[in-house]
């Protein structure tokens, strides 16, 4: 039985949504018997300097409080060099931020069913994406555990974050969609898995997928597997508007748009992807920096606790 959580807690998620869901949710717990340490976070990079400090002083049972830019800050605290700094730390997750993509990849409904979890669920090991970029001459990594990209998804996540997400996370990542996409305009890009070049042109976005849902809903990768090693690469090739806002952005929500004539769909286990003009990527929602960029997976490296199908050995898959 669980006896302690460390619970990092952004009460600015969700436009304070996450502030006032929290406190019903400590006080069950509290209930329980389970010694629950509160750490609250007050500003960009507060959840990575926490999880980093807590995980170095012993901590191994993590639980968030807040969206998916919390849950990746805390990933990028736990991470360092390419490896965990605890193997056997493990992550929870209380969804009631924005997006709650990362939650619904892993099977969690809602926040009640998060909480169930914590006595109910199974303990998993999923995959964690690494992407190695530089920053003013530096070199840099970042970790994500659900979708990074490049691009137009990473200009709308960076509109979203400068604004009010008020309307909850299905109409603001709907309404920053639309908007960016309005004046967005594709740069050349060069996308490499494996080694092969891919695509080499105009994009509109390049879709890394480690799970399945983005931007509050989207069904980006229906196929993703957050157990088998792999990445989703999804290129959107440079379209008008018309088809963007009439065609794609529809069909993106049902996770119909994989088979379109824009987009082009590869699996594998590391991506390039190179600009003249640096173009900008985000991490579960955060924007580091910009391309040139190389991503990989570290398989089965976090441990979360899930629903039970997540468990189950994930089916082996050739890149292609």
């Amino acid at each position: 039985m669980i006896q302690e959580f460390h619970a990092i807690v952004n009460p600015a998620s969700g436009n304070g949504r996450a502030k006032r869901l929290w406190l019903p949710v400590a006080a069950r717990l509290r209930a329980q018997g389970i010694t629950v340490w509160e750490h609250q976070t007050s500003g960009r990079g507060d959840a990575t300097r926490l999880a980093r400090e807590l995980v170095e002083a012993g901590a191994r049972e993590f639980l968030v409080a807040g969206g998916d830019g919390t849950t990746n800050e805390v990933v990028n605290g736990l991470f360092a060099n390419g490896r965990p700094l605890a193997p056997d730390a493990i992550l929870s997750i209380i969804p009631c931020g924005t997006g709650r993509d990362f939650s619904r990849s892993l099977g969690i409904r809602n926040v009640d069913h998060a909480v169930s979890l914590l006595s109910a669920g199974k303990v998993c090991a999923v995959d964690v994406g690494r992407i190695a970029y530089r920053d003013h001459g530096a070199p840099c990594e970042r970790y994500f555990v659900n979708v990074a990209d490049v691009g137009l998804g990473a200009e709308t996540a960076a509109l979203l974050n400068r604004s009010s997400k008020a309307l909850g996370g299905f109409l603001a990542y709907l309404l920053g969609a639309t908007r960016t996409i309005l004046t967005f305009r594709g740069r050349v890009a060069r996308v490499v898995v494996d080694g092969e070049t891919v695509f080499h042109g105009p994009i509109g976005m390049v879709v890394l997928a480690n799970g399945r849902y983005h931007a509050g809903g989207m069904d980006m990768a229906p196929m993703a597997s957050l157990t088998d090693g792999l990445l989703e690469i999804l290129v959107l090739r440079e379209v008008p508007r018309r088809t963007l806002l009439g065609s794609l952005l529809p069909r993106v929500y049902l996770g119909r748009h994989v088979g379109h004539a824009a987009v082009l769909h590869r699996t594998g286990r590391e991506v390039e992807i190179k600009a003249e003009d640096g173009l900008p990527f985000e991490t579960d929602g955060e924007q580091p920096g910009t391309t040139d960029l190389r991503a990989d997976v570290l398989h089965r490296a976090l441990l979360v606790r899930t629903a039970a199908p997540l468990c189950a050995p994930a089916v082996r898959r050739v890149p292609r």
